[in-house]
């Protein structure tokens, strides 16, 4: 895309992790941003940074088409990431009609380009030597996952614009983000169950490390030079869990003793989870499908986007460490 310079792009989910840092790689590029946040959000991860603050909520019509117009592109990162409650009613209204509304919003003022943020889980996972790519399906069973059935979901409606509507949509995927500006924490809850720990246990599955920072640029660049109508995961080192705990205690420094979980011991605490979730209408963290999800080959592959839009990457030991002394500096750890 030509002749950006000047236009303002508006960013849903701006104060989370990536929304934060999609927000200074627009900055860094000359963009006028204005971010879209809940009134009452923690906005540390925009601490400083030059942006016109519209505060409304995602799922009304009336906030999000006052904060649509005036701009000239949409970055639509806001969503609801828990992995639980296992069923998509929770999610309906933050994944769902959210983006139903930014749809309609985009076309009413005449965006010029709507990126959606969503999420690899809308493809099917492969093995280290043949990972997943934007290819293959989304997998049937991942519709007890809430989340990711509904940003698939999500992600389907944004690619029916694109067909039906004429819409200039591209979508974006990434993994399990780790990096700086965690301030919830969101994914970096992961460096928890390692960091300080003398054991740490660790499933049998693995999944794909993406740099935060590095994502962001993923996302802006997709929004610049992708395709239209096009997906691209964006991913960083296929890692299995003992590897990436491994590299986090070289990078702290602390000696940990290492201990796999079986499958049978997840998977059996996925069923209790799951039954709890069900009897008691308690959302719990390990549902059976998340159990699922611990034990499996979760690695993708970012060819498609290394090749159309210029994407990078770097070594995962250069995101756990810039992580790492995030965390630290924002006293994040027990001592």
């Amino acid at each position: 895309m030509n002749q950006t310079s000047g236009m303002k792009v508006l960013v849903t989910g701006a104060n989370g992790l990536l929304g934060s840092h999609v927000v200074r790689v627009l900055i860094q590029q000359g963009f006028p941003v204005r971010v879209l946040v809940r009134e009452g959000s923690n906005l540390q991860a925009l601490d400083g940074l030059q942006i016109e603050l519209f505060k409304g909520n995602i799922s009304s019509a009336e906030n999000v088409e006052r904060a649509v117009k005036g701009c000239d592109f949409i970055v639509h990162a806001a969503a609801r990431t828990s992995q639980s409650p296992s069923g998509i009613v929770a999610y309906i209204e933050p994944n769902i009609l959210s983006t139903q509304l930014i749809i309609n919003a985009a076309s009413k003022f005449g965006i010029k380009r709507l990126v959606y943020v969503s999420t690899a889980n809308c493809f099917g996972n492969g093995s280290k030597k043949h990972p997943g790519d934007e290819e293959k399906p989304f997998l049937t069973w991942m519709k007890k996952s809430g989340y990711a059935f509904s940003k698939w979901q999500a992600q389907q409606m944004v690619l029916k614009s694109a067909d039906t509507d004429n819409m200039d949509v591209v979508v974006v995927n990434p993994t399990f983000l780790i990096g700086e500006n965690d301030v919830k924490p969101s994914s970096g809850k992961i460096f928890f169950h390692i960091v300080n720990k003398r054991v740490v246990f660790y499933p049998p599955g693995g999944k794909n490390f993406v740099d935060a920072e590095v994502a962001a640029q993923g996302v802006v660049n997709a929004l610049l030079i992708g395709k239209k109508g096009e997906c691209y995961l964006l991913t960083g080192e296929n890692l299995s869990y003992r590897e990436f705990f491994k590299k986090v205690a070289k990078v702290t420094g602390q000696t940990s003793v290492f201990f796999p979980l079986p499958r049978w011991l997840i998977i059996m605490m996925g069923y209790f989870g799951s039954f709890i979730e069900k009897v008691f209408r308690i959302p719990v963290d390990l549902t059976l499908v998340n159990a699922k999800m611990l034990c499996l080959e979760n690695y993708y592959s970012s060819e498609k986007a290394i090749r159309e839009i210029d994407f990078q990457q770097i070594p995962v030991e250069e995101s756990i460490e810039k992580a790492i002394l995030w965390f630290r500096n924002n006293n994040y750890f027990e001592k």
